[in-house]
């Protein structure tokens, strides 16, 4: 166990060291505005940061409250989002979630977990995202990336982003409210730890990470 507190200290750290000199930027994360981050998480679902990077900005300028999402036309959504493809689906969404904060919430986000979850298309992920970055609630966030990350840092597999036992571990992982930690974590999937390929010569992590210590890498590109 005390070793085990090591490496979670360890790896805590170079993570968050390599996201401060090499994490992408991207405007949701320089807010604590519970709108705007319960927006980017939703439209985040199915695409690419970079993809939602390009119409973040414009679409918060346009439906700047849930009230105005609310009122405004399902094609004026969908066309606000026509590059991040799946349009019909996310506008009818975005304007149904509107609607419920409207109604159900005075147009304020909530910040519980069961509240967050009664919005149309927020599961664990999306509520726990915004309860830790808007709220700075100490609660820990696990999707694919994250599933990833860990079976490759140390060398433990789990069923997947719904499997109990991985958001347990991220919880004795530490420092769940650390947001740089998790952005962290999606860049260095996204960008490094890749699943094909991966470019372990530039990851901080190759000291620690079980997957490149124990020479999995060569056995999965020989």
């Amino acid at each position: 166990m005390c070793s085990d507190a090591r490496k979670n200290t360890s790896v805590r750290k170079r993570v968050i060291n390599w996201y401060e000199q090499s994490g992408r930027r991207f405007p949701w994360r320089n807010t604590t505005d519970p709108y705007h981050i319960l927006i980017a998480e939703i439209l985040l679902r199915r695409t690419t940061a970079s993809a939602v990077s390009r119409v973040f900005t414009d679409f918060i300028h346009r439906f700047d409250s849930p009230n105005r999402l609310k009122r405004a036309r399902e094609s004026t959504i969908v066309k606000a989002l026509s590059s991040l493809g799946l349009q019909d689906l996310r506008a009818k969404q975005l304007k149904e979630t509107a609607s419920i904060l409207v109604k159900d919430y005075n147009g304020i986000v909530p910040r519980s977990d069961e509240s967050l979850q009664s919005l149309l298309g927020v599961g664990d992920y999306i509520a726990s995202a915004v309860r830790n970055f808007a709220f700075g609630e100490p609660v820990p966030l696990v999707d694919g990336n994250v599933i990833h990350f860990i079976s490759r840092v140390f060398g433990i597999h789990f069923a997947g982003p719904t499997d109990v036992q991985a958001w347990e571990f991220m919880t004795q992982f530490g420092n769940p409210h650390e947001a740089k930690l998790y952005w962290g974590i999606i860049d260095l999937v996204a960008t490094v730890c890749l699943r094909q390929n991966p470019r372990c010569g530039s990851c901080p992590l190759t000291k620690v990470c079980e997957w490149y210590t124990k020479g999995d890498i060569a056995s999965e590109t020989a």
